[in-house]
């Protein structure tokens, strides 16, 4: 277990004792804050600028010694801050904001407690902001600028968050080196050789972007214009964050007490993967509510992870790989019985990609291999997804193969066309809709593959270019992108990048997620018209991957943004809920809808954790206030 590092608590400046009658928060604390104590004690508090300015938005976290599981809330319009009941313990407890410094205190939890914070101005905060915001920041005044400013999102940002490159400054030079390995860096992140192929539009870049990024983060003041988001207000300040660290770094026999940056401080800056422990990819929650995950990275002992909601307490699954090793997975489902279904890779020399399922209850696998002669699921950008009539979907490279629970045969459907001048058409991400049709992305080629299970006849839409982008383009950058195409780690301007989607199962629309595009593609499914829908912040935000709950609002989560969005088609509303974890880099989100209430499950890839976020309501949040009698304590 990672060690939290000792910081000088902040000066007490209220501390108010009460007596809690916890029986009025036992029937509602479920709702709003899972797993949340209810024989706990209430901290509550007010957050305030050093000259005295109460501040909104303010993500508080508290941790308890010996424990790894955070929980994390934000302040209120009046700056104060009100956690669920925790249990009594030692805590230490932490407010941050963007642009200031983190205030840390030591909290004695025995009875209902009364903790302010007082942040002071942080003068170098660009190691604290998330890859949205620094690509908002990024230089785009004149049309050269706005040209690098694309180049860079599209060739630099595939595979890890922006923020992860501009925490670091380097010369020319230095960014020339850096450049220089990355071009023949492939998709799987393994380094291929000086003597490679390089990247050719890295390669056709190299010298002028790194110039670019000399300017931005390099010896001298940056050239960006910092714009920063927003800190949450209403909603999205009524969120409650559950962080659930994951202690495993396989093979390295070493746990992560040695990781010194888990995202938990942002002044620490982006954490790096280098470290172990880096292969959480999906994760879904249980029928009881404890979070599964996939792990993607080669190692001895890990296909899959299970982390108890309660204790926060970790037990692995290895399903047999190749020489010894554990077969890999990537994408992860959950049945309407319960039962998780994820992609395995292959188990014998030369053999294919499987299909497992776990039921949670029993934690028994089984393994599913396609018949000869059929492509298996793949475990590089794989996805699993679940249909409206109980058929399990899964991506393979030219597609997507489907899978019936109850005669244990395969299906496989292909793309008609698998190749063109915008690339190869690997699949990537894929969702099922309620008819029982499967849907997949060939994220290279901006076109959606969409079999008819009825006649099994497979269509292909065309996504439009991102507008624009061609203007930007010189002669001679065109025809290097008319050779090059798009690839998952490069594209061209103009291309979508359309990563994997989900599907509203109780209607009739499928929701893309457009990498480089920043927006959401609508598809109808029945007249497979295409809609797209900018995200709010669109040369900012990349959506990875969305899913849709029973009221058809659509959740996307934002790797390069650290949070999560959702969509109201209804109303056409966004809301954005940031982490309380830098560097989290999520690359999917899934829901459990349970008690009248939504749990919203992430995985941080990067950070080493899983995470659960739920809501509180107006009605739950003044119970809390009324208990922890801030407002009294102001008076006295």
């Amino acid at each position: 277990m990672r060690k939290t590092r000792s910081f000088s608590s902040e000066r007490v400046i209220g501390i108010l004792v009460l007596a809690i009658m916890t029986t009025a928060l036992a029937t509602s604390v479920s709702a709003w804050a899972y797993g949340a104590d209810e024989n706990g004690a209430l901290l509550a508090g007010t957050v305030k600028s050093a000259s005295g300015e109460k501040m909104s938005g303010v993500t508080v976290s508290a941790k308890a010694e010996g424990r790894t599981i955070t929980t994390t809330v934000f302040t209120d319009g009046q700056g104060d801050y009100y956690f669920p009941p925790m249990a009594p313990g030692e805590y230490e407890v932490w407010a941050q904001a963007d642009t200031f410094e983190t205030a840390r205190a030591k909290v004695n939890l025995t009875a209902a407690q009364h903790r302010d914070f007082a942040l002071k101005p942080l003068k170098d905060f660009q190691r604290q902001l998330t890859g949205d915001q620094l690509l908002a920041s990024l230089p785009d005044g004149n049309p050269e600028d706005r040209r690098l400013k694309h180049v860079f999102r599209n060739s630099c940002t595939g595979c890890h968050q922006p923020n992860y490159i501009l925490q670091q400054r380097f010369d020319a030079a230095g960014w020339t080196s850096i450049l220089d390995l990355m071009k023949r860096v492939n998709v799987a992140g393994g380094y291929l050789g000086d003597k490679s192929e390089p990247a050719p539009v890295i390669d056709f870049h190299e010298k002028e972007l790194a110039a670019y990024l000399a300017r931005i983060s390099g010896p001298e003041p940056s050239a960006m214009n910092f714009k920063l988001r927003p800190r949450p207000t209403g909603e999205a300040a009524r969120a409650v964050f559950t962080e659930y660290e994951v202690p495993i770094a396989p093979d390295e026999k070493s746990g992560t007490e040695y990781i010194t940056n888990d995202g938990s401080d942002w002044s620490l800056g982006t954490p790096s993967s280098l470290s172990g422990a880096h292969g959480i990819h999906d994760a879904q929650a249980d029928l009881n509510g404890n979070i599964w995950f996939s792990y993607n990275v080669s190692n001895h002992d890990i296909s899959l992870g299970r982390v108890d909601a309660k204790t926060g307490a970790l037990k692995t699954f290895k399903v047999a790989g190749l020489h010894g090793m554990a077969a890999n997975g990537h994408g992860l489902s959950r049945d309407p019985q319960g039962i998780l279904w994820f992609n395995m890779s292959a188990g014998v020399e030369g053999g294919q990609g499987r299909l497992a399922r776990i039921d949670p209850a029993s934690e028994k696998i089984e393994v599913f291999t396609v018949p000869e002669g059929m492509t298996g699921p793949t475990t590089t950008a794989g996805t699993v997804d679940v249909d409206g009539k109980g058929k399990i979907w899964a991506t393979t490279g030219p597609g997507a193969v489907r899978f019936d629970p109850e005669t244990k045969q395969f299906t496989e459907f292909k793309s008609p066309i698998y190749k063109n001048a915008d690339g190869i058409g690997n699949t990537y991400g894929l969702a099922a809709d309620g008819d029982g049709n499967g849907w997949w992305a060939q994220m290279n080629m901006d076109t959606i593959g969409k079999t008819d299970i009825k006649s099994g006849k497979v269509t292909q839409i065309k996504l439009p270019p991102v507008p624009g982008q061609m203007d930007l383009a010189t002669d001679e950058e065109r025809k290097v992108y008319a050779a090059a195409g798009s690839t998952w780690n490069t594209a061209v301007p103009w291309a979508q990048g359309p990563r994997r989607m989900g599907a509203d199962k109780n209607g009739h629309v499928v929701w893309v997620c457009d990498w480089w595009g920043g927006s959401l593609a609508k598809i109808d499914t029945h007249s497979l018209k295409v809609t797209m829908v900018p995200l709010p912040r669109a040369d900012a935000l990349q959506p990875y991957q969305a899913q849709v709950d029973s009221n058809h609002n659509v959740w996307i989560n934002l790797m390069n943004a650290d949070e999560v969005v959702k969509f109201d088609p209804k109303t056409s509303k966004w809301v954005e809920y940031p982490f309380p974890t830098l560097g989290a880099e999520t690359r999917y989100v899934s829901l459990l809808e349970k008690d009248g209430g939504i749990q919203v499950i992430l995985p941080y890839s990067r950070a080493r954790k899983v995470a659960r976020m739920t809501l509180r309501s107006d009605k739950e949040l003044q119970s809390l206030k009324a208990q922890a009698g801030l407002e009294q304590a102001r008076a006295r």
